[in-house]
């Protein structure tokens, strides 16, 4: 292990983004530092004294990052190692030391505003944006004392984020949808539980109102991206009992596997 150690905090079901982020930065930073991340079967390796091993990467690190979403920020695990981080940031300022970096990286719905206290009071990036990536890089091109200019493609790395965030907030996103249709998921599991496995599945949704269609749309091209197709046919105006709504006919085509592997979120 080399002299300098990043601590990548983060909870397990995010073990996928935590390995790119430290796998960017360790390819970036080559011999100067490395990047402590518990799941990665190298940190901790089998036998070892988890810990232990948590403890030591929390005492010798230059520096901390914290991949923080709506689910990872309500964890014990993520509380205790900010905790252990800013109390050694505490020390230092009082012995005149320099601060630990410490960089909450916000992802899949958290964003830097709306980080809860303590957490507000540090430096948070949005990963999808690549020059606070880039910014959180030279915190720690800082902390481990390089300089000069940095190698890392921040387009292609927050691209890549990008895509781990739609694979984390699929069911969400999958929710919006049905609640945007009126709220029935139990009408679509049925559905897509009489079709093959595998196979595509088309949803009749009716007269659609303009503004619930765009959002449809919206989910589409972002955060349903492959996942989903919309189309709309016989666009007009819909008399109702609150009068007069323009839309059109809406139909949505996805696979039947995707509401049935969140069949449990979706009827909660």
């Amino acid at each position: 292990m080399s002299q300098k150690l990043l601590f990548l905090s983060h909870i397990h079901e995010e073990k996928a983004m935590a390995i790119l982020v430290k796998d960017a930065i360790e390819e970036e930073f080559g011999g100067f530092v490395d990047v402590f991340v518990s799941s990665d079967g190298v940190s901790i390796p089998a036998g070892a004294n988890f810990l232990k091993r948590i403890e030591n990467g929390l005492i010798c690190c230059i520096g901390a990052i914290y991949l923080i979403s709506p689910n990872s920020v309500k964890r014990n695990w993520i509380n205790f190692e900010l905790g252990a981080v800013w109390v050694r940031n505490a020390i230092n300022i009082r012995e005149g030391k320099s601060e630990i970096p410490t960089l909450p990286f916000c992802h899949s719905g958290m964003t830097p505003s709306g980080l809860p206290a303590p957490l507000n009071n540090l430096n948070g990036i949005s990963t999808t944006e690549a020059s606070q990536l880039e910014f959180a890089f030279r915190s720690i091109q800082s902390a481990v004392g390089g300089r000069g200019k940095l190698r890392t493609d921040f387009d292609n790395l927050a691209a890549q984020i990008l895509v781990l965030e739609q694979q984390y907030t699929l069911g969400d996103n999958l929710k919006k949808l049905v609640n945007i249709l009126g709220g029935n998921a139990q009408i679509l599991i049925e559905h897509c539980k009489k079709q093959p496995a595998g196979s595509n599945v088309t949803l009749n949704c009716g007269f659609i109102e303009t503004n619930a269609i765009q959002q449809l749309k919206d989910l589409e091209t972002r955060e349903l991206k492959d996942h989903i197709i919309v189309s709309t046919n016989n666009p007009g105006v819909n008399f109702g009992v609150n009068g007069a709504t323009n839309g059109a006919e809406v139909t949505i085509t996805m696979q039947t596997d995707l509401p049935l592997k969140f069949e449990s979120s979706l009827i909660s």
